[in-house]
């Protein structure tokens, strides 16, 4: 708990100094792979082979998610009106293979993490995950909402 408690108060320090969006994208993902390690308690011959495994399905889910992002571009309600039905089933189509890449992309890491770490952990990964982005944005709230009540 006191490792976590330091952790998120360097977060909370992170985004209070102005930094450029690439800088804080880096500490940022410093900060999930000490939350991740920390959460996880990986021993060091774990963490030796965890990381290269969990960094290449990163790797391919920020790529993922950035072409979703596109795609969600062009589906804004101002752009996908001016869309046809046949350019429309086409952006359906493609969210769904985005989709299913992205979930393909999770399974696969749990394949490749079996006998690496525990199915324990490897369990508690996804939950790991999800606490750290849920603390990540109440952190962010907690500071936009500071700067507007100046």
């Amino acid at each position: 708990m006191k490792k976590t408690y330091t952790l998120f108060l360097l977060l909370l320090t992170v985004f209070a100094f102005g930094q450029d969006a690439e800088e804080r994208i880096e500490r940022v993902k410093a900060l999930r792979i000490a939350y991740i390690s920390d959460q996880l308690d990986l021993t060091p011959e774990e963490a030796q082979k965890f990381w290269p495994l969990f960094n290449q399905f990163d790797d391919k889910q920020t790529e993922l998610h950035k072409q979703k992002r596109q795609l969600m571009i062009k589906l804004r309600p101002g752009n996908a009106t001016t869309l046809s039905e046949k350019e429309s089933a086409k952006l359906i189509e493609e969210d769904e293979r985005i989709e299913n890449q992205m979930q393909q992309n999770k399974r696969q890491l749990a394949k490749d993490l079996q006998g690496v770490i525990p199915n324990q952990k490897i369990l508690m990964l996804r939950q790991i995950e999800i606490e750290f982005k849920q603390k990540l944005l109440k952190q962010i709230q907690k500071r936009r909402e500071g700067r507007f009540r100046k």
